[in-house]
């Protein structure tokens, strides 16, 4: 008689990670996510300052189109960041809608102020100072530019550059900017450029205005990257050091704006 054998195959056991490696693996996961988030970070906001660019291309065509109308003049500001304003009616807000596509917004991709209205998508919260006063654009006109809250119009109202006849070099003089998210002049049209003061406090100062960072930089410092319009229609990001640095060279003030270039060697290092 024959015997038969079979051949057991030995169990296989599944053996489960330890404590010990599931905390490996998540500080690894841990670390790489630290790692990749910045340069996440960093192109989504690269990509929301190239569509900021475009709104602030649009809105600066807007204003040279009014101007055309209008005998050369520019939109105005209206909008304080404190007080009593002149009205949102008279502020280029509104009288520039004729002149841009209704799908335009005058809030930017790369604004996240929480003083935007509920009816916004904001958070509904008034701009401090105020009780009901809340955001209604992330835009703003250097006030250079404007008449309402021109630094000329104290001294002289017949040294108001208000008009494009008036500006020796639009190409080197900024029309639009971003305003900054928080405080008071988040509910303004408009910045105080001539308050911001010297090449040291003026990062800081400005900032308090004006969303120097928006595009990135260390935030209130020369090196804050943000978008900015000039009266030619061209639009550029670049460093807060790039444009102003002091009341007598800067990129706002017609005067002297067209001298920027000539004079930022010898400024800077002073």
């Amino acid at each position: 008689m024959s015997a038969s054998w079979s051949v057991v195959a030995p169990a296989v056991r599944c053996r489960a990670f330890t404590l010990a490696e599931l905390l490996v693996v998540i500080a690894i996961v841990l670390a790489l996510i630290a790692i990749l988030l910045p340069s996440f970070n960093a192109v989504r906001r690269s990509s929301l300052a190239i569509k900021d660019l475009a709104n602030l291309r649009a809105l600066q065509s807007a204003q040279l189109s009014y101007a055309a109308d209008h005998n050369g003049y520019l939109a105005d500001a209206r909008l304080p960041h404190g007080g009593v304003g002149q009205g949102i009616e008279h502020s280029f807000v509104t009288t520039l809608k004729p002149y841009y596509d209704s799908a335009f917004a005058v809030r930017s991709p790369l604004d996240h102020s929480e003083h935007w209205p509920a009816e916004s998508g904001g958070a509904g919260v008034p701009v401090p100072g105020s009780t009901d006063r809340m955001r209604v654009t992330s835009y703003g006109i250097n006030n250079y530019l404007a008449r309402q809250y021109s630094p000329q119009a104290a001294v002289d109202p017949s040294l108001m550059t208000d008009r494009l006849s008036k500006v020796h070099s639009p190409a080197a003089t900024i029309h639009m900017l971003l305003m900054t998210e928080t405080g008071e002049y988040a509910g303004s049209d408009h910045p105080h450029v001539e308050g911001w003061g010297s090449i040291n406090a003026a990062p800081l100062v400005a900032s308090t205005q004006v969303a120097t960072s928006a595009a990135g930089g260390l935030a209130k410092t020369g090196d804050a990257r943000s978008n900015w319009s000039f009266l030619d229609g061209h639009v550029a990001t670049l460093r807060f050091n790039n444009v102003f640095i002091n009341d007598t060279v800067n990129h706002f003030d017609p005067a002297v704006s067209g001298l920027f270039d000539a004079r930022i060697g010898g400024a800077s290092g002073s």
